[in-house]
């Protein structure tokens, strides 16, 4: 008997429904995990689309991650998938010839989820005829609608998974059902992980508040900024700690802050943090996405992305955003560049009074909600 909870999911006839045998996700931390998202949402709406030997590839230093998430998938590292079987799903980052050509004349599918929307960002360079071209035939190829100033904000996993799910005749919306079933399978997963690593560490000092103030781009909490968050919410030295990446030298600008500071060797050490710790509080970057899942309360500080792309709409976080004329902003690495694309050294978001009570009246909140518990 048919589970009257799930959707028919094929409800119309489809150009193309060979099964995938290879996942490859060429992006960020943080995007990796929203592929995720996407890749879970579509399982859980009974979608049959990958091979009986399906195998994920992902960036080296997320791959034990991802194994928490998907226990039943292969995960295995990019560099070993130059010979991955096809037909290929890959998540990519830039659209070329290469990729225009395997979309029509390959069952593969290369799809580079954000770029109608940078194309709409502050500070994206406008793009040549050629490669104009370029994202018209693949606009074609998946159905996608030819006006870039249409295009609606939403959560990046519904644009990496639309081409794919609409060949089996589903819709945005009913990604966005899928990626709540998602939420709560993934978000288990991470706490049942995260129990067994507090137990395997139980000398692992957790404090009250988790800070994750960095990014690579411009999106990071300045320290001025979060010195005097902390303090107007009343938190003592001994009541929180920022985390760092264990390659990440802007660590030292917040110690000279006066900032308590430590690095995380691994994403197991993350993980631990977020999941312990009664707040977490984030920048709109790596440290965002792992709180959607397993903070008890977080708190999302948003500066240069609109929250719709990047917070999970099932996640309970609690987020502070001004929006500026600037943003979104075209993603901008701070190891290349010291300021962002309208001139300022950090997100000029952090200077408004008003974000700043904002911040400090939800931390506040938080940190009472969670004393409560």
């Amino acid at each position: 008997m048919t589970d009257p909870q799930l959707p028919a999911v094929i409800r119309k006839p489809s150009r193309q429904r060979a099964r995938i045998r290879s996942v490859r996700i060429h992006a960020g931390q943080g995007d990796i995990l929203m592929a995720i998202h996407g890749l879970q949402a579509l399982r859980e709406l009974g979608v049959p689309f990958l091979a009986p030997d399906a195998c994920v590839y992902t960036r080296t230093d997320t791959a034990s991650l991802i194994q928490i998430l998907l226990p039943d998938l292969e995960i295995r590292s990019l560099p070993d998938s130059k010979h991955a079987p096809h037909p290929r799903y890959v998540i990519v980052e830039r659209t070329s010839v290469s990729t225009a050509l395997r979309n029509w004349l390959y069952p593969d599918y290369y799809v580079n989820f954000p770029e109608r929307r940078l194309v709409r960002s502050f500070g994206y360079p406008e793009p040549g005829l050629g490669h104009r071209a370029l994202m018209w035939l693949t606009d074609l190829q998946y159905g996608t609608p030819a006006n870039r100033d249409r295009e609606t904000p939403c959560y990046y996993a519904i644009k990496m998974w639309a081409p794919l799910a609409g060949r089996w005749g589903l819709s945005d919306t009913d990604i966005v059902r899928g990626l709540y079933r998602a939420h709560r399978v993934l978000r288990e997963r991470l706490l049942d992980h995260g129990r067994r690593l507090a137990a395997a560490r139980p000398d692992t000092t957790i404090p009250e508040v988790a800070v994750f103030p960095a990014g690579r781009g411009f999106q990071f909490i300045p320290p001025a900024f979060l010195g005097r968050m902390l303090a107007a919410a009343g938190l003592s030295d001994d009541r929180y700690t920022c985390y760092f990446g264990p390659k990440d030298p802007t660590i030292e600008v917040y110690r000279r802050a006066g900032l308590r500071c430590e690095v995380c060797a691994d994403t197991d050490s993350a993980l631990l943090a977020v999941s312990q710790a009664r707040v977490t509080v984030t920048s709109d970057s790596f440290g965002s996405h792992l709180a959607q899942l397993a903070a008890r309360e977080h708190l999302a500080l948003m500066s240069h992305d609109l929250p719709p792309h990047t917070i999970h709409p099932a996640a309970p976080s609690r987020i502070v955003f001004e929006p500026q004329d600037c943003c979104p902003c075209y993603y901008t690495i701070r190891d290349t560049a010291t300021h962002c694309r309208a001139g300022r050294s950090e997100c000029g978001v952090f200077a408004h009074e008003r974000y700043f009570q904002s911040a400090v009246s939800l931390l506040i909140a938080c940190r009472a909600v969670a004393s409560g518990r």
